[in-house]
C-alpha cells in the first residue's frame, strides 16, 4: 500500500495538496502498522517548501514495521502543483541525501546510497537497511552492487533467498565475513527498510541520456510504452484524451 507523505507542516501540506491531512495520515499510518499492512510512504519535495521535513519522515518510516519503503520524489515542473516555476530553484538527490543522514544520522552517511539497479545513474539512488533484534543498521555499505545487479534490477520486492543471497558481497575481512554469515541466516525480507529517491525530469532538466536507459514507463492514450519523463517533458500536452470513451455518472450518482 502507498500513502502520500509530504510531511507534519501543515503550512506545506496546504500548498502541495489544498489540504490539511498530516492528522489523518498519522492515524491511518498507526491502524495500518496494527494490521500489520506493508506499505510505502512517499513524499513529494519541493525546495522551500519542506525539505526540512525529510528528516522526520524518514524517522516516521523506520519507526513503523509495516514500512518497508520510503519514497523521495522531488518535484518537478509539469503542471502538477501551484508552485513557483524557478528551474534554478529546486530539490535535488543531493538535498534528499543530506535530509536522510540528518533524520537517521546513526546509521546513514551519503556513501550508502546507490544507483537504483536498471537505469541511468541520475535516475535515482537507493539504500537499505536492516531491522532486527532491536538493531537497525545500513544493510547497503555491506552489498558489490555490480556483483548482484542481475538478481536485483527490475525487481521492486526481494524473497528471502534474493536476500541473503545479496547480504556480505561487499565485506572485506574474517570478522565481517562471519557477520554476514550470521545476516544471511537470520534476515528476513520483512526486516529490509529501503529509502528510495527518484527525481523526475521536466524541460528544464531534461536529459536524452537517461530517457533512453529508462526503465520507468507509461502508456500513452494510444496504448504505446513512453519514458515516463520524456512523455511528461514532450508529450503530454499533445496526447489528447477526446478520441478515449468519457465515463459518465451513474444515475442517482
Amino acid at each position: 500500500m502507498l500513502l502520500q507523505f509530504d510531511g507534519s507542516d501543515a503550512q506545506a501540506n496546504a500548498l502541495l495538496r489544498r489540504a490539511r491531512p498530516d492528522r489523518v495520515r498519522q492515524r491511518l499510518l498507526k491502524r495500518l502498522e496494527r494490521l500489520s499492512i506493508p506499505m510505502q510512504l512517499t513524499m513529494t519535495l519541493a525546495a522551500g517548501v519542506n525539505e526540512r521535513e525529510i528528516a522526520w519522515v524518514v524517522r516516521q518510516g523506520a519507526r513503523h514495521r509495516n514500512v518497508r519503503l520510503v519514497a523521495l520524489q522531488p518535484a518537478f515542473f509539469s503542471g502538477r502543483y501551484e508552485l513557483d516555476t524557478d528551474p534554478m530553484r529546486r530539490a535535488t538527490l543531493s538535498d534528499a541525501v543530506k535530509g536522510v543522514a540528518a533524520g537517521l544520522t546513526h546509521s546513514t552517511r551519503a556513501g550508502d546510497f546507490m544507483p537504483i539497479p536498471c537505469s541511468h545513474p541520475n535516475c535515482g539512488w537507493v539504500t537499505l537497511y536492516v531491522r532486527r533484534f532491536g538493531l537497525f543498521f545500513n544493510l547497503a555499505r555491506h552489498v558489490d552492487l555490480e556483483r548482484v545487479m542481475g538478481q536485483v534490477a527490475y525487481r521492486t520486492q526481494l524473497g528471502a533467498d534474493e536476500v541473503r543471497g545479496i547480504v556480505g558481497t561487499g565485506v572485506r575481512g574474517s570478522i565481517a565475513h562471519m557477520a554476514a554469515a550470521l545476516g544471511k541466516r537470520f534476515i528476513r525480507p520483512r526486516d529490509v527498510f529501503g529509502i528510495a529517491i527518484k527525481p523526475f525530469m521536466d524541460r528544464y532538466t531534461y536529459d536524452q541520456d537517461r530517457v533512453s536507459a529508462c526503465c520507468h514507463h507509461i502508456l500513452d492514450t494510444r496504448g504505446r510504452l513512453a519514458s515516463f519523463c520524456e512523455y511528461n517533458a514532450r508529450h503530454r500536452a499533445h496526447d489528447s484524451w477526446d478520441s478515449r470513451p468519457r465515463l459518465h455518472a451513474a444515475p442517482g450518482d
